[in-house]
């Protein structure tokens, strides 16, 4: 999906305009807010997740109404990607904060050091090397070839 597809997705809910939270104290909140606690919060902290809390509920809020129903027509035209999680390796300590910058670390730099595999194989630069512990023989040893064995040896100390 292009960036422009993915702009019209939702496009028939860019007519409702976005409001701020009503930040205003009425008895009614400041009697909810008291009546509904088990220690006294601060009355701002409380006020505060209140109105957000109501001010983005489907229930109120028509501009995420709009979204909602949009994400649910469009929801068998999705293409479903696997997730893709900032690794913490990538999290730098700079300027006396913690940044996100991927680009300097040093486990994403490619590895151009020639290394063995277990197995035979080729690589860009040709046949790879067969460890030697892959060239000796495991498992059961048949009779017949224990008995050549013995008898080369007879052979060589007569």
């Amino acid at each position: 999906m292009s960036a422009e597809e993915d702009k019209n997705t939702y496009s028939d809910c860019s007519n409702i305009m976005r409001q701020k939270p009503n930040m205003k104290v009425t008895e009614e909140i400041a009697r909810k807010i008291g009546a509904n606690y088990r220690t006294l919060p601060a009355f701002e902290k409380g006020l505060f997740d209140y109105v957000h809390i109501k001010h983005y509920s489907l229930e109120e809020n028509k501009y995420l109404q709009c979204k909602w129903l949009e994400y649910k027509k469009n929801f068998e035209t999705r293409t479903f990607k696997p997730f893709q999680f900032p690794s913490h390796r990538d999290l730098h300590f700079r300027n006396g904060c913690i940044r996100f910058l991927p680009s300097e670390s040093i486990h994403r730099h490619t590895e151009y050091r020639m290394k063995l595999k277990p197995g035979p194989g080729v690589d860009i630069y040709g046949q790879m090397p067969i460890p030697q512990e892959l060239l000796m023989k495991r498992g059961k040893v048949e009779k017949d070839a224990v008995n050549t064995t013995r008898e080369r040896k007879n052979k060589k100390n007569n």
